[in-house]
């Protein structure tokens, strides 16, 4: 019977890792597996010997599941470093540079729902893993189920004593990282902040970020700040734990019942971010990657060959500043590895996606909502001290002054299996073609089929590759257009569907 269940339940890691259903598929057996394909790529990338570390959020059974994958990998000789405490996904990257390691595997399902967890693993160079590491890994995991090999790994495992933490047998559990928060000290202007004597709000939405987030803004940055959200709570008070508009009423009522300056969120992995501004707007992804890249021109040096890289998906408005400052912009499929690897390669000002990743240049290749919340609260600083009464949604209107505004939005719609071949080919056949008065001028297919309209103006249409869905993003600087392509892509797609 054990398997049949092993060999029923075949894994496949997504964009951010293998996430799944606890006691369905995400099991004690298959994390055990899982991590032991995950050793198997260690060590035939001559990597085992620098060891790993393993971090996970406040999940059900998150410690547990980190600490059977410290047993696995242990079980084979690779030295482990696990956290004493759930941590942020970015912090758990940043330790595999920071300790000079093989890899890191981090325990969480980010802003999915309570009932999943996930594996994430992290690669030697600190950022989410590439396409080619994760084939290695799933073709890892298939290869040890045509083998039986969980029978050997049950045997290894049985020899071992289970109880880690009071014995010494190639685990060491970590306490200390203030290197991280020194890191990210680093590339803020600390002294502005700590001047500005802001107020600020931060929900942590009972996530890993609940402790260093508020740890780094009361006692690096003497911030007055007002905490909530910040204990494990595995159901996650019945909500999400997704920075997302819709959550973050509470953040805004706290910011304007208490005329506070500043919001802040964190996901359950703190590796994305929301925010309020001060007269209680929620700012979108997109918007705020569009302020910090113009805020970081105007107060920061950068060379002539630095760039900016954005996903397929994210908004053009980035297009915009770069051409005004001749930075050359770069467009990456959807999925943060891309930027990751774009970030070791060059040097890249600021990465970013509209689902709320963000890093930038001199901090780690990886998605980091602690950095771009505290980014945010120097944006403020300085807002307060150069325009006395301007906030994040005054900010955002000097760009719409100087670009135009840019109106986006991305819906996804539920399909059936067979028309998702019939959906993507009748977008593919547009070129040339005219919707709504405007030319389609170009096609680009590098993820998904995003049409580009003569006014720059586009649309993108993306499967998904696990659900029956096609995900849509639109923007336009023309409203009503906009409004007519949100439209004619339901529209349509109803009509290719039935």
């Amino acid at each position: 019977m054990k398997e049949l269940k092993y060999k029923e339940k075949k894994i496949k890691f997504g964009t951010d890792g293998w996430r799944a259903v606890i006691a369905e598929e995400f099991t004690f057996e298959n994390v055990k597996l899982v991590t032991l394909a995950i050793g198997k790529y260690l060590y035939n990338n001559n990597l085992a010997k620098k060891g790993v570390v393993i971090g996970y959020d406040n999940r059900f059974l998150s410690e547990e599941f980190a600490e059977q994958a410290g047993i696995v990998l242990a079980g084979i000789g690779i030295k482990v470093h696990i956290s004493k405490e759930s941590i942020p996904t970015p912090v758990t990257a940043f330790m595999v540079r920071e300790l000079n390691l093989g890899g890191a595997i981090m325990i969480t399902a980010s802003h999915n729902p309570p009932k999943y967890n996930g594996i994430k693993f992290i690669p030697d160079y600190g950022g989410p893993a590439e396409g080619k590491v994760t084939d290695e890994i799933e073709a890892n995991f298939n290869d040890l189920l045509e083998k039986n090999s969980y029978k050997r790994l049950d045997l290894l495992l049985s020899e071992r004593n289970s109880n880690c933490i009071s014995c010494n047998n190639g685990i060491s559990y970590l306490s200390n990282f203030d290197s991280y928060k020194e890191k990210i000290l680093m590339v803020l202007d600390k002294d502005l902040i700590k001047g500005s004597k802001l107020k600020v709000a931060v929900d942590t939405m009972y996530g890993a970020g609940s402790k260093i987030l508020p740890d780094i803004l009361i006692n690096y940055l003497d911030i007055d700040i007002k905490v909530f959200n910040n204990f494990r709570d595995v159901l996650f008070g019945g909500m999400l734990p997704d920075p997302s508009e819709n959550n973050l009423k509470t953040l805004k009522d706290e910011v304007v019942s208490n005329n506070l300056d500043i919001g802040i969120a964190l996901d359950g992995d703190a590796d994305r971010f929301g925010v309020i501004d001060g007269k209680g707007v929620f700012i979108s992804p997109n918007n705020v990657i569009s302020m910090i890249l113009y805020y970081l021109i105007k107060t920061r040096k950068y060379n002539p060959h630095d760039s900016v890289v954005r996903t397929v998906a994210t908004t053009h408005l980035i297009d915009e500043i770069c051409k005004k400052n001749s930075i050359d912009l770069i467009e990456k499929p959807v999925g943060f590895k891309y930027i990751g690897k774009e970030m070791l390669n060059n040097n890249v000002i600021i990465g970013g996606e509209e689902s709320g990743g963000l890093s930038i240049k001199g901090h780690i290749p990886e998605k980091d909502g602690l950095l771009a919340g505290l980014l945010l609260i120097e944006i403020q600083s300085y807002l307060k001290k150069y325009d006395i009464g301007f906030y994040l949604s005054d900010y955002l209107n000097e760009l719409y002054d100087e670009f135009g505004t840019f109106y986006n939005t991305r819906f996804d719609i539920k399909v059936p299996m067979d028309r998702k071949e019939k959906i993507i080919n009748y977008f593919t056949g547009q070129k040339g073609k005219v919707i709504d008065g405007k030319k389609v001028s170009s096609i680009n297919q590098i993820d998904g089929t995003k049409l580009l309209f003569e006014d720059n103006s586009w649309l993108l249409v993306r499967l998904s590759g696990t659900e029956p869905l096609v995900r849509c993003y639109i923007e336009s600087t023309d409203r009503n257009h906009f409004k007519n392509i949100c439209d004619f892509v339901k529209q349509k797609i109803d009509e290719l569907i039935n």
